[in-house]
């Protein structure tokens, strides 16, 4: 049975997420989901090597550029939407100091999670969220999420009208699916060949509603160079 006071806080508005400005329908923004929030074991390496923390918490300075830039996910995610927005990934930095995705304050991009409870793998499900939630079993957490929180983030999205809504995780876009339209879609998809390797892309469509699911920025089937993060921006800026 899950803790009454954590099931009340992962439904309430943008739990899980990292950006305050959800845009609105007459100026909607981009948003962009990963699965859920955590530190890759690299980032972690990197973290215990530095004197200092590699990231500071976000409510120190409103999860600024040079802040996220100590996230391996957010360079990818920055590449990305660089693309998306016509730039070369090359100039990732460039365009994050000008359009200042994700930063609190500022418009245009969201960011956030299907899945709440920050953790190093979707695999994992370690002694402290067993305590904290109450739920033993991480599948057993993950149903209780598509039965409850994935309607709750419906609700963001009839709220706030997404220009797109990016999904991370190809595993996952069910999910994703549930999240944005309330029920599972029958996706399209397209493949990007990068290096002999097929990397699918999903998206679907209904009226201004616009889910693209791309794979994770790591692994050889992911986004996971500079190239792969050039093209699968570039079809969604035909999107």
């Amino acid at each position: 049975m899950i803790n009454e006071d954590i099931a009340i806080s992962m439904l309430e508005e943008f739990d899980g997420c990292d950006s305050d400005n959800p845009g609105s329908r007459e100026s909607p923004s981009v948003w962009l989901f990963g699965i859920e929030p955590g530190f890759s074991k690299k980032d972690q390496e990197l973290e215990k090597a530095r004197s200092t923390p590699l990231v500071t918490k976000s409510v120190d300075d409103g999860y600024s550029i040079k802040t996220q830039l100590g996230y391996r996910f957010n360079q990818k995610a920055f590449k990305l939407l660089a693309a998306i927005n016509g730039y070369p990934v090359e100039l990732f930095r460039e365009f994050a100091q000008e359009c200042q995705p994700f930063v609190k304050g500022c418009e245009g991009y969201f960011k956030g999670n299907l899945y709440p409870y920050a953790c190093n793998n979707v695999y994992e499900w370690p002694e402290d969220a067993i305590k904290e939630t109450g739920i033993s079993d991480k599948n057993e957490y993950r149903q209780w999420c598509r039965e409850h929180r994935f309607s709750t983030i419906k609700q963001w999205v009839d709220k706030y009208q997404p220009k797109i809504f990016i999904g991370v995780g190809i595993t996952c876009r069910n999910e994703f699916s549930l999240a944005v339209f309330g029920k599972e879609v029958e996706f399209k998809e397209e493949k990007i060949i990068v290096n002999t390797y097929a990397k699918p892309i999903f998206y679907f469509i209904d009226g201004s509603r616009k889910l693209v699911v791309v794979p994770h920025f790591s692994g050889p089937y992911g986004l996971n160079s500079n190239k792969s993060l050039q093209e699968a921006g570039s079809l969604i800026a035909r999107l």
